[in-house]
């Protein structure tokens, strides 16, 4: 009788933890919905939301995992780094342009067409 008794209740319970979890779901799909909108692009989310008090959020760029030192001579940038990492090139609107594989020490990256980057947080113009 004992182990009726506990499946009866592991049925149960399982029931009830189901139930809720369809019911929240169904309430966050509902929120979700009707008060923001998704604006995706390459690499960042804008969310909008419908409330007066919060306007607009953006997810922020990456920049380099270890210090680097980036000095732009001409059409050249030289990146001095202190490991082997990626530096992530993001364009004016935020979207992720390319990542550089760079090396421990003194890089040179060329081949960027003209026009503004964000490397490291940081404005760069190529002419």
């Amino acid at each position: 009788m004992n182990k009726t008794v506990r499946l009866l209740r592991r049925c149960l319970v399982a029931t009830l933890l189901a139930s809720a979890a369809y019911v929240a779901s169904t309430e966050v799909h509902a929120a979700s919905t009707q008060e923001l909108q998704h604006i995706q692009k390459r690499d960042t989310v804008v969310h909008r939301k419908l409330a007066p008090e919060v306007s607009e959020m953006r997810s922020r760029m990456m920049s380099s995992a270890l210090p680097v030192d980036i000095r732009q001579q001409g059409r050249h940038l030289c990146v001095t780094s202190q490991g082997n990492q990626l530096l992530p090139v993001y364009r004016t609107n935020g979207t992720l342009y390319t990542a550089f594989r760079i090396s421990k020490g003194t890089n040179w990256l060329s081949g960027l067409p003209k026009g503004a980057y964000y490397i490291n947080n940081r404005r760069f113009t190529i002419n």
